[in-house]
Parts: C-alpha cells; sequence; structure tokens
C-alpha cells in the first residue's frame, strides 16, 4: 500500500544544519565526490547517517535532464545486474523497460537504456554510482548481501527500484517470501520423494538464501530430517555436475533435487545422465526462472517461475512513478510465483 507524507520536504541545507557541514559538503557526499574533495570519512559517516535520519529523497521533478538538444529531455536509465548471475531476469526487464520507453518516446522526450555490471558482493566499488548525475533511474538486480549493506545505507539519487530484495528505503519488487522453497519441497514430496535434496551456490543471495532455509524446514517438518544439501562453486551447469558428481561419488544418494537456480538444474540433467540416473524414475528434479528452454528439456523442466515476469511488470511502472516526481514513501510490492508442473516431477509415487 501507498504511504503518504505531507512533511514538507528535507533539503541539503537543512542536512547541512543538522551535521554542522557547508551544504558543499552535503553535495559532494550525495554525489559520491567527497574523496577527491577531501571530505573526512567520520564527516561522510555523518552526513549518510542523517540522509537517513532525516529522509531525504532527491526531488526527481526538479534535476536536471540531459540532452544534445536544447529542446529535447533525455532520461537516462540503467538496468544494474552481476557479472556473475544468471540473465534471464534481465533479458525480461531489459525487454519490458525498452517496450516502456518506446511507448513514452516522444519528439522532446527521449530515454537511452543501458545494462551496467558490477562484481558480485562489490557493487559500491562501482565509480560514480552515487554521482547525482550519472542516472536519472535504475533498476537494480542480483545483488549478494554485501551489496545490499551498501544500498541500505548509501541511498542513491536518483529513481531506484530493487527486484528479488527487500532493503530499507527503496522501492522493491520481490516474492513472496519463503514460498518457492516451500512450494518445492511440497512438489517433491507429492512426487514420493524419500530423500530429497538441495543444491545451491556457495555465495547466497536474499531471495536464494529464503529459498534454501524455506525448503529445509519443510522437508525437516515432513519427513523429520534434514534433506542433502549440495554447494557447487558456481551457478553454471558446469558447477552443478561437478558438485553432484562429487556428491554422488563420496556415496549421496537422493530422489528429488530443488536447484535454486534453472542454470543448476541444466547440470543437473547431465549429471544424472552420466551417473545412469533417470528423471523422473530416479531422480525428480524441480528448477526456479523458468527459463525459456526449461520446456524443452528431456523430459520438460518443473519450475517456479521465480516471479520475474510479475515483479518486472510492477518494476518498470514504479520506476516511472518516481521520474514523474512522485513523492511517496519507499514501499514493497510482493508478488507470488507461477508454479509449472511438467515431466521432470511427474512420477508414480513410491511406497
Amino acid at each position: 500500500m501507498k504511504t503518504n507524507d505531507n512533511r514538507p520536504a528535507v533539503t541539503i541545507y537543512e542536512i547541512a544544519q543538522h551535521v554542522g557541514v557547508s551544504p558543499a559538503a552535503v553535495s559532494s557526499v550525495l554525489s559520491n565526490r567527497h574523496v577527491e574533495r577531501r571530505i573526512s570519512a567520520a564527516t561522510v559517516k555523518r552526513v549518510r547517517e542523517a540522509i537517513q535520519e532525516l529522509g531525504y529523497v532527491p526531488n526527481m521533478a526538479g534535476r536536471r535532464l540531459r540532452s544534445h538538444r536544447p529542446s529535447t529531455r533525455q532520461f537516462d536509465l540503467a538496468i544494474l545486474t552481476s557479472f556473475e548471475a544468471p540473465l534471464p531476469l534481465v533479458g525480461q526487464a531489459l525487454h519490458a523497460l525498452q517496450a516502456e520507453v518506446d511507448a513514452r518516446s516522444t519528439q522532446h522526450t527521449r530515454y537511452a537504456v543501458a545494462i551496467e555490471m558490477f562484481h558480485a558482493g562489490r557493487l559500491s566499488e562501482k565509480p560514480g554510482l552515487l554521482d547525482a548525475d550519472r542516472y536519472h533511474g535504475v533498476i537494480i538486480t542480483n545483488t549478494l548481501p554485501a551489496d545490499d549493506e551498501f544500498l541500505a545505507k548509501a541511498r542513491l539519487p536518483y529513481a531506484t527500484v530493487v527486484l528479488g530484495r527487500r532493503i530499507p528505503g527503496y522501492f522493491c519488487v520481490l516474492e513472496v517470501p519463503d514460498f518457492v522453497g516451500r512450494r518445492s519441497a511440497e512438489v517433491l514430496l507429492d512426487a514420493g520423494c524419500k530423500k530429497p535434496a538441495i543444491i545451491h551456490g556457495q555465495s547466497l543471495t536474499q531471495a536464494t538464501s529464503e529459498r534454501v532455509a524455506a525448503f529445509h524446514r519443510t522437508i525437516k517438518a515432513r519427513r523429520k530430517q534434514p534433506p542433502a544439501a549440495i554447494v557447487s562453486d558456481g551457478l553454471q551447469p558446469r558447477n552443478a555436475i561437478a558438485a553432484l558428481d562429487k556428491f554422488l561419488a563420496d556415496g549421496g544418494r537422493c530422489d528429488g533435487l530443488f536447484a535454486v537456480t534453472d542454470s543448476l538444474a541444466v547440470g543437473a540433467y547431465r549429471a544424472f545422465q552420466q551417473h545412469n540416473l533417470a528423471i523422473p524414475g530416479d531422480v525428480a528434479v524441480v528448477g526456479v526462472g523458468d527459463h525459456e528452454l526449461a520446456e524443452f528439456f528431456t523430459p520438460p523442466l518443473s519450475t517456479l517461475a521465480g516471479a520475474n515476469d510479475a515483479m518486472v511488470a510492477e518494476a518498470v511502472p514504479l520506476l516511472f512513478h518516481q521520474l514523474g516526481g512522485s513523492d511517496d514513501r519507499p514501499r514493497e510490492i510482493l508478488v507470488v510465483p507461477p508454479v509449472y508442473l511438467r515431466g521432470s516431477t511427474q512420477r508414480d509415487r513410491r511406497a
């Protein structure tokens, strides 16, 4: 729900007065130029704390809009994502954002859309991220906890929507907590699995950690013992193959597998094939994300769609809502991921 706040907007001058520094110092911190202007770390910390405490929100309606033509306003928009993450969600966000941009573009209003990359866990190192002149709006996805912590402490000075994460002070669109992990466990148990397992990467995001925890809780509650946990070095298919090879070679056994991403499910298919284990007869498999090729796997992969389409459908209008000058307080929008049951979990229940 929207939360309206009729209080006057907090200004840079009020922040400066609150901290006891000059407005120029506050502006330097907001634009991420405090290092070159030799502002002490202690002062930067105090300014950022005041920004959070006073609820400073940049005035997007009054922002200078860049353009090569005096009569044309240009909005610079970006999707920020990590190099290491799978790209299906980014692709969906890009297509939806570009479609909205095409519909809104006029002779005097134009938009530029870019994909900007950062190393997972190192978003804070991205040059110019806190520069108020860098972007007019961004959609952020595929962050690690270190990135989330950075965003929570350093309010970005432009319109921002965060996908799949809950971060105070931002407009966030995410799946209903625990739904994916719980529902994936139920799918495997309903398929008659007695020894379910989960495969995930070493680095867990806010979303994947919730999926892992919910899956673990559901299996333990229903089976009275925790599922086997298979940890891969990364999220690519080759990482899943290596992790499952080791798990099976060490005597590990499972008759159901929850892959926290579809890319891991791809590797699981190959690993089980190499070990002469049939899907779903020997091992039922469920993934997350509903990659466009999932229904063409042999057998087709059962998935929870990760709410990608629904999240993007909410995020893009929310970004433009902020660009239009809205002074709404940040809020969360929760979406329920659809479930696609296919051949990888369709088998006779075993006694």
